[in-house]
């Protein structure tokens, strides 16, 4: 591979492994704003407020589920997927008994995971390396130089 086609390819490879973290985050950070949304719901007795979004953070907690991959993720999936259930089955009684407490408890577990997966990330990109940076010197010196 040319060192040209290299450095493509290493940006690539780290900027769709840091759009799929952010995504990640993402759904975290919407599923606790659902979970504020569901509190509101319950607070000022509105199930429709309380239920479609209560709907809105187990679908997002099903799709989160979905995405491990359980072929190489090993025991860390598997408690992982653990938790997501557990969290599905906290909002069903929720929903059910209207417990407030049972949405706390919910936005606490998965804040404190946005939060993990939040530092693992700035730590990632604090580590990654230097990436090349291609600097284009005209034709006399072949056309191409990577700079570290």
């Amino acid at each position: 591979m040319t060192p040209n086609g290299y450095a493509a390819y290493k940006h690539a490879a780290i900027s769709a492994t840091h759009s799929k973290e952010k995504i990640l985050l993402m759904l975290y950070e919407g599923a606790v704003r659902f979970l504020k949304f569901a509190r509101m719901g319950i607070e000022e007795k509105n199930p429709k407020i309380r239920g479609e979004n209560i709907s809105k953070v187990m679908a997002i907690l099903t799709e989160l589920d979905c995405a491990l991959d359980r072929e190489i993720g090993g025991d860390l999936v598997e408690n992982l997927s653990d938790l997501y259930h557990y969290m599905m089955d906290r909002l069903a009684y929720a929903s059910v008994k209207n417990d407030i407490e049972a949405l706390n408890e919910v936005e606490r577990l998965l804040t404190e995971l946005k939060d993990g997966f939040e530092r693992t990330l700035q730590k990632d990109l604090k580590e990654a390396p230097v990436e090349p940076k291609i600097e284009e010197t005209g034709m006399q010196e072949g056309g191409i130089r990577l700079a570290v």
